[in-house]
């Protein structure tokens, strides 16, 4: 995607935190890497494609973990439940990982 196609909304922060993600209401449960998120939504590389419109829950092991600016991510939540909204051929080394957006449901 092009700078001028991206389509954020909310300022996005770059990471390295392994997560684990499943199909709502699935007990398969599949490791991934987070590489960004916001407030609204997170994307990640998986070895496992995810079709458009799929929800998906995203569980974040609590850690020493620090984004690429040295803060704290206490602010990320530890599980939330969101959308497919894209899901792609990662460009990186292998070709057998997907790269893929999730756009977090509204919590009331």
């Amino acid at each position: 995607m092009t700078a001028s196609e991206d389509r954020r909304y909310d300022k996005r922060f770059v990471c390295e935190i392994p997560i684990v993600v499943s199909p709502f209401n699935s007990n398969d449960f599949m490791e991934a890497l987070l590489v960004d998120y916001c407030m609204n939504g997170i994307s990640f590389i998986s070895k496992d494609a995810f079709s458009m419109g799929t929800a998906i829950v995203v569980k974040i092991a609590y850690g020493v973990f620090k984004d690429s600016h040295g803060s704290d991510l206490q602010h990320l939540p530890s599980i939330r439940i969101g959308e497919v909204k894209w899901c792609r051929k990662h460009p990186g080394e292998t070709s057998k990982a997907y790269e893929v957006g999730i756009k977090y449901y509204h919590q009331f």
